[in-house]
């Protein structure tokens, strides 16, 4: 896709760090834009924001760990907009701390967003964009822990693992149809990842705790940064959308992973 004037884009997480920095890249671009985020209100804003710009912002509620708010938020943006070409899959929490600490709620509440919310999305707007028959691209947003695993963050390890996954499957799947996927796989960016614990339910039993990502991300990029890396990656059909090199640590990783073969051989 190289031009982006009077498509019609889907950023989930959109209220807030990437996705709003997704947003108004967008935006800029000619998109008009359906901004879905948990906190309605701060969804408003940034679809008041990229209003500004020329194009149109829809703003609407969603919760990805929700079968039918995603149901709800493909038929709204059908209804108001018409169709879709872009879809940036990005909503996404964290929890951080000792592997040992980690509970069952930590697990279910970090995958029930950034996996399974992952795959509802991905689901919901491949089937449409299939059915519409013009093309189009998704990026899902995995992180640079999607390639490298630390017990510190065992279950969003775990949960971007398995969105590099989903995309690389997905990507094959979509491809004969005309339509790209992206994994977008982010380094340290300074976003509100830190404050996750503000959506977890009373009375889960919590070891985790997200602030622990705060000293990684503090000095990082910031959001804004974020949203033409993206659009220039949806351009090139770029398989993955990285924001940082870390092609050397990528190296030793998959090094060792290589090094075991000799065992077979």
């Amino acid at each position: 896709m190289d031009d982006f004037k009077d498509k019609v884009a889907v950023v989930t997480g959109g209220g807030s760090g990437i996705g709003r920095g997704i947003c108004h890249a967008l935006a800029e671009a000619g998109a008009n834009v359906v901004v879905a985020d948990i906190d309605e209100e701060s969804a408003g804003k940034v679809s008041e924001e990229i209003g500004g710009k020329g194009v149109r912002g829809v703003a609407v509620a969603t919760d990805v760990t929700q079968t039918e708010s995603v149901t709800a938020l493909a038929s709204t943006t059908l209804k108001e907009m018409g169709g879709v070409d872009v879809v940036c899959n990005n909503a996404g929490v964290y929890l951080g701390g000792e592997m040992a600490d980690t509970t069952e709620d930590d697990w279910r509440f970090v995958l029930s967003v950034n996996l399974d919310g992952v795959f509802r999305v991905g689901q919901a707007f491949s089937k449409i964009l299939r059915e519409q028959g013009r093309g189009g691209h998704i990026v899902n947003t995995a992180s640079i822990g999607g390639f490298m695993s630390h017990g510190a963050a065992v279950a969003y390890a775990a949960s971007k693992f398995g969105v590099v996954a989903y995309s690389e499957a997905l990507r094959q799947d979509l491809a004969p149809h005309g339509i790209g996927v992206s994994t977008l796989c982010p380094g340290p960016i300074r976003t509100s990842l830190a404050g996750s614990d503000r959506l977890r339910e009373p009375g889960e039993q919590k070891g985790g705790k997200s602030q622990a990502l705060w000293e990684f991300i503090r000095e990082g990029m910031e959001p804004e940064e974020i949203g033409p890396i993206v659009l220039a990656g949806i351009r090139d059909n770029a398989a993955y959308i990285y924001t940082h090199d870390f092609s050397d640590a990528f190296s030793e990783r998959f090094q060792r992973v290589l090094k075991d073969f000799d065992r077979v051989r």
